[in-house]
């Protein structure tokens, strides 16, 4: 059973590959076939356009040149084709035409035809550079963006603003236009080798489309107004305030605070540790609390470290506390500003202030 299987896809694979190459050789047979109609179409077309070319009707003939080339290349067509441009005028075109002929290497043995063509092309191309005119566009006023220019209706790179162009001689229309400005037109004559520059300034269309950004939270559907002059709709503009802009909270006084009341903690414990030491001192030279006269000194400098120690250590609490009460109070008001929901107090407190005074602190709040 599984031989018989293996036998059917073996066969299956060999009828596929079959088919694929039937399907090749179609494939070429056809684009043969296609090009062979091709060839013969493009070589009756340029019997006929060279025959018209030879008889001075280049008006006739570039058509059929023009297609019988695109189907299939020729050196002489296209020689022919070029010459009856310049005839009829086109001297960019035809010159272009003719340098690409004389680009082309001419093969080791040419027929008479072909080198033919070839001096014809040269002596056209070298008697119509002369004649080639030269435009320069220039732009008047300020840089105008999203520029678009045309000479006869062809684009032209806006990059060669202020460059010069080869132009055929005869008139030529050029227009320069961009959004929201007006169309700016000129009409120039060029004559042979003519150098001439044309200066169009484009100017801004009073009716054109004011675009204003909306505000945040507006319709961006929203209607356009009519200016009053009954030309083009404006954009809709919004009365509606913008939004408020909060900034962020200072707790430049919490950090204050918290930093005196650091430095109190610390210069309260240093002079208490004086304060303890002198007391250790006089533990020795004291009995049953009293001191001799020698140690009046070592007991009024061990009363002051106590006494400084201990409004040390006020002020310092008073600094930390001060210092919370003011950094959550600043979150809060900040919060609140952006929110129309009720605000919310650190631990139930709603009022708070704290109370400094020498040798103490307080903290009273109202709930």
């Amino acid at each position: 059973m599984t031989m018989r299987k293996h036998r059917l896809s073996w066969m299956s694979a060999v009828a596929l590959a079959s088919g694929v190459v039937q399907l090749a050789f179609v494939s070429v047979a056809r684009a043969e076939e296609d090009s062979a109609t091709e060839t013969a179409a493009a070589r009756t077309l340029a019997v006929d356009g060279l025959k018209l070319a030879q008889s001075g009707k280049c008006d006739e003939a570039i058509p059929k040149l023009d297609r019988a080339e695109k189907l299939h290349h020729s050196v002489i067509v296209l020689s022919r084709l070029g010459e009856c441009k310049v005839s009829e005028g086109k001297l960019v075109e035809g010159t272009e035409m003719l340098r690409k002929v004389l680009r082309e290497p001419l093969p080791a043995n040419p027929t008479p035809a072909l080198s033919k063509a070839y001096e014809r092309a040269q002596t056209v191309l070298d008697s119509a550079k002369p004649r080639i005119a030269a435009l320069t566009i220039s732009i008047g006023g300020a840089q105008v963006p999203d520029l678009r220019l045309t000479v006869d209706g062809q684009t032209v790179a806006g990059t060669l603003v202020d460059s010069e162009l080869p132009a055929d001689p005869g008139e030529h229309l050029v227009e320069a236009s961009a959004p929201g400005y007006l169309k700016a037109v000129a009409r120039i004559t060029l004559s042979a080798a003519d150098h001439k520059t044309v200066t169009l300034k484009v100017d801004k269309d009073p009716n054109a489309p004011v675009v204003v950004p909306h505000p945040a939270g507006a319709a961006a559907d929203a209607p356009a107004a009519q200016p009053a002059s009954g030309g083009a709709p404006l954009a809709a503009t919004s009365n509606s305030p913008p939004p408020p802009v909060h900034e962020a909270p200072s707790h430049a006084g919490a950090y204050v605070a918290w930093g005196i009341g650091v430095v109190g903690v610390g210069v309260g414990t240093a002079f208490g540790l004086v304060a303890m030491s002198d007391k250790h001192n006089l533990n020795g030279q004291c009995n049953a609390n009293v001191c001799p006269s020698t140690s009046r000194d070592s007991l009024d400098s061990a009363k002051r470290a106590g006494n400084i120690s201990t409004i040390a250590f006020g002020v310092g609490g008073a600094g930390l506390v001060l210092g919370t009460v003011l950094y959550f109070a600043i979150g809060n008001g900040s919060a609140e500003a952006g929110s129309t929901t009720p605000p919310r107090h650190f631990a139930g407190l709603s009022h708070g202030r704290a109370l400094v005074g020498p040798g103490s602190v307080q903290l009273a709040a109202d709930f």
